[in-house]
């Protein structure tokens, strides 16, 4: 009877200690290492290793995600851990790439029962960096709603928090801990200056959705979607056998002697070739561009078009854009009658004729109450707090804005294409507020607070519900046309100078904003605007205007429009004779530089080049290092020195470069890679706000 009883006590025990036992699973590369630790009734990050400092960032009691359930708190670990493990697969691709799905599902009797979470991550095999997504599937019979989501919820610390300096808003500000990052951040830098090492978290959540967070509660980061608590929302309805799919994040571990070389290395690299930026996809980029917005505004008509592309003819310019003025009204988006009688073929076949591709201004979701389609289908409008359809963009009463949730979606949609189609269009700018204004501070009115018949149940889901179906819109445009560039400006992202990796991965272009200064202010302005966006977003995804083709700093404005993408306007029939052979030699120089070398891709400026002044000197390598080949910008302004040298650490010691300029055809010198990396490049400009250009090849 004794041993009877021992043997069912230690039966007891080894079932016990099989309850808790712990699994894991590891994902790795050469540069660092995930361990996930599984339990019965919990799924965590357990170790984050960065091979190449041996440092381990993971801290105790990382929760791997976390979400609301209805308002119930949900996560993988800890307090809120409603989850257990299921599987997981993992797959290697051709490309080098590793991916590996988790599955995780609800336990019973909690909020999470129904619900089935899906873990997808990514390694790459030549880069520093792990990508996530978190896949929700409501198995349930009701709607559930989705909110406060985090991706990654994790402790992770470079060595020591309390020594961890952050660098954030497109990594151009510094900050310390705690930090609430929000839309400007679509990645931030945590860096311990003291080991020269660190990781930046990535965050590809749409627009004012973004949300990341270091260090507020101890040791923990957290990136992904905005709280119901802030003033924009996340909120995800998911119906019964639905699936929802995140946005993405990533993590990439650094170690660097200079913070400023952070994004410049493997950062860079990632986004460049595996983020997926939509621009970076296409074989031939058109580089220059010209619109017609400024000086004319609303204010052309088909023979002002026609003598501008006239203008235009013998300069290299390759897309004309024309803006807004060209439409009947808002929402019918036909061609003016009386500006425009003959539609708009003839003008966009005589844009072609003068060598150029032609490009079309639309709003996505400002419409005319005096519309067709709004007097057929008041219902697709988006409503304020009082129960009437509300104009987002900015105070006006004869006009609105649709909601791309809505029936509006499929009919812009074909509004588009027909344009597209019939126009054999190049470009499409897509303008003005669809869920949030850049202009109105009053944040009861933003959003849309009547949802019958769209594809949202309340106003903390419409802002979501938008920006996806505007995502969406980009990718059926790209699907029908894949030539066709898209340009989403930052009035439909819904901040001023906004651009993130969302917008990237799904249009071609951000019209991220406009300096009318005149030259040198204006320029000046716009090398700022590229010096604060580049480490993070890629240079050659923005657009900025809006400098005159023709002024007393042509040069001076044109190469700095070139050293981040050039487009121009003004009134192109009083350009001067001499002008039309100088704009036509820069802009095949740099077409050809850029077919040999993809130049604009790239942009290095790390602790080289200063913030553009009026008063100092500045620059930007354009340089591809696997093509050890490219274009370097250097920009005098209102500094009182005549020359300067400037360090070049981008080239191979042993090899040998030839430097040449564009302006006189004439080689400024053959050097080897060790003497650039050691005594730098001396750059002399003559005049204050003057400009020097040279391209940069290495030679056998």
């Amino acid at each position: 009877m004794y041993y009877k009883f021992i043997k069912v006590a230690l039966l007891a025990i080894f079932a016990s200690c099989n309850a808790f036992s712990q699994d894991s699973l590891v994902i790795k590369n050469r540069f660092l290492e995930r361990k996930f630790t599984i339990g019965d009734n919990s799924f965590y990050t357990s170790r984050f290793q960065h091979l190449l400092t041996n440092k381990d960032y993971s801290r105790p009691g990382s929760e791997e995600f976390y979400f609301t359930i209805n308002g119930t708190p949900a996560s993988a670990n800890g307090t809120h851990g409603l989850f257990k493990y299921i599987k997981h697969t993992s797959a290697k691709t051709h490309d080098g790439i590793q991916k590996v799905a988790v599955q995780l599902a609800g336990k019973p009797g909690t909020s999470a029962e129904n619900v089935i979470v899906d873990l997808t991550y990514e390694l790459y095999d030549e880069l520093p960096v792990v990508r996530k997504q978190i896949s929700v599937t409501n198995n349930g019979t009701k709607a559930i709603a989705i909110a406060d989501l985090e991706v990654e919820r994790l402790n992770l610390v470079p060595v020591s928090s309390q020594q961890s300096e952050l660098y954030t808003n497109y990594g151009s500000r510094f900050a310390w801990r705690p930090y609430h990052g929000d839309h400007h951040d679509a990645a931030i830098f945590v860096h311990n200056n003291y080991a020269k090492e660190g990781f930046i978290l990535g965050n590809e959540a749409p627009s004012i959705l973004k949300k990341t967070e270091v260090y507020t509660d101890h040791h923990r980061i957290s990136i992904g979607m905005t709280s119901l608590a802030d003033h924009y929302p996340f909120k995800k309805w998911i119906e019964p056998q639905e699936k929802f799919d995140s946005p993405k994040t990533f993590i990439c571990l650094i170690k660097s002697d200079k913070w400023e070389d952070a994004f410049e290395g493997h950062f860079a690299d990632f986004i460049r070739t595996r983020l997926g930026v939509k621009l970076f996809e296409r074989k031939e980029i058109p580089f220059t561009f010209y619109n017609t917005w400024r000086p004319f505004y609303t204010n052309i008509n088909d023979t002002l078009v026609t003598q501008l592309a006239d203008g235009l003819e013998g300069t290299g310019t390759d897309l004309f854009i024309m803006d807004a003025g060209w439409e009947s009204n808002y929402g019918d988006w036909e061609a003016h009658p009386s500006r425009f009688p003959n539609g708009l073929k003839p003008i966009t076949d005589h844009i072609r004729k003068r060598g150029m591709k032609a490009g079309l201004w639309m709003s996505l979701g400002s419409v005319d109450k005096s519309s067709k389609l709004y007097k057929e289908h008041p219902e697709w409008s988006v409503y304020d707090q009082n129960g009437e359809p509300a104009y987002l963009h900015e105070e006006m009463k004869n006009r609105v804005t649709m909601s791309l949730a809505s029936g509006y979606y499929d009919y812009i949609l074909e509004k588009i294409k027909r344009h597209v189609r019939e126009n054999d269009l190049a470009y499409i700018k897509l303008d003005l507020a669809i869920a949030n204004s850049a202009y109105v501070l009053d944040y009861s009115k933003k959003g849309d607070y009547k949802s019958d018949g769209k594809g949202y149940k309340d106003r903390e889901s419409s802002y979501y519900a938008i920006y996806e179906k505007a995502l969406q819109l980009f990718d059926d445009l790209h699907k029908s046309f894949p030539d066709l560039l898209v340009d989403c400006t930052y009035e439909v992202w819904g901040e001023y100078y906004i651009n993130d990796y969302a917008l990237i991965e799904h249009a071609d272009y951000d019209w991220l904003t406009n300096y009318d200064d005149d030259a040198p202010v204006g320029p000046i302005n716009i090398r700022q605007m590229a010096f604060d966006r580049s480490r993070a977003i890629p240079t050659a995804t923005n657009l900025i205007g809006n400098q005159f083709i023709d002024s007393p700093y042509s040069k001076y404005t044109f190469l700095s429009l070139a050293s981040v993408k050039p487009i121009l306007v003004g009134d192109s029939r009083k350009l001067p004779a001499e002008l039309k052979p100088w704009y036509l030699k820069w802009n095949t120089w740099f077409k050809m530089m850029d077919k040999k070398y993809q130049f604009t891709r790239f942009s290095y400026v790390s602790d080289i080049f200063q913030r553009p002044t009026m008063s100092n000197w500045d620059g930007v390598y354009k340089f591809n290092k696997e093509k050890q080949g490219g274009v370097l910008f250097f920009f005098r302004n209102g500094s009182v020195e005549t020359t300067r040298t400037f360090a070049f650490p981008l080239a191979e010691p042993d090899s040998r470069y030839r430097l040449f300029s564009a302006e006189d055809s004439k080689d400024f010198g053959v050097f080897s890679g060790k003497e650039l990396n050691d005594k730098g490049i001396e750059i002399r400009i003559d005049k204050q706000f003057d400009a020097e250009v040279l391209g940069i090849e290495k030679v056998n």
